[in-house]
């Protein structure tokens, strides 16, 4: 039997951190089984992503939508320059998970009041989608493996299993784009994707 299920809280105040630290910890198993599950899906080419013309910024809006209230609660303030007329040969739904968990890797390696910002171009050959923080950054010795699966390095949070990264390029790698990361120590890190408007 689980020692913590038989402890009984008399005190309301250990009985309410007992019960979030609980739910959290679920929260976390859930994601975890729930990413382990997608990635199988994509590896074993059982899921076909759906690509067709779709708004960067429609993208954008519904990647941001999840992760509003944990970069509210960090006082971590969040800027889009994203002109509404731009659009890619992609998946909303398979496109927004890379954002969602690249945008959660952000403001997890951001401190209290930093900022994220998220920038998007377009040329001839590709859109550009620029995701910049003012985080830690991230060291040479690490930057070379953060899209590797399962990695996890010196200033990763310590509660990550490093799949968040690899799913994401995973996805964007599928749509026929690419992905590569900037960074500089206390100063922050830029991941940038580029969707091209025809297979290279």
């Amino acid at each position: 039997m689980n020692y913590y299920m038989i402890i009984k809280y008399d005190d309301e105040e250990e009985r309410k951190k007992f019960l979030t630290k609980n739910k959290n910890q679920l929260e976390r198993i859930e994601w975890l089984v729930t990413s382990l599950l997608k990635i199988s899906r994509l590896d074993s080419g059982s899921e076909v992503l759906k690509l067709k013309e779709t708004s960067i910024s429609d993208v954008i809006k519904k990647s941001l939508e999840p992760l509003k209230i944990p970069m509210e609660l960090k006082s971590i303030s969040y800027n889009v320059d994203c002109p509404s007329d731009i659009k890619a040969n992609i998946d909303i739904n398979w496109t927004s998970e890379a954002l969602i968990n690249i945008i959660k890797n952000a403001y997890e390696h951001t401190n209290e009041k930093g900022s994220i910002s998220i920038s998007v171009t377009n040329n001839p050959i590709y859109v550009e989608l620029r995701i910049s923080d003012t985080g830690c950054g991230i060291s040479k010795d690490d930057i070379g493996h953060v899209f590797e699966r399962f990695y996890r390095g010196k200033s990763t949070n310590k509660e990550s299993i490093g799949i968040g990264l690899n799913m994401a390029k995973k996805i964007i790698e599928l749509e026929h784009g690419d992905i590569v990361v900037e960074s500089k120590i206390d100063v922050g890190t830029t991941f940038i994707i580029k969707f091209y408007k025809s297979i290279i």
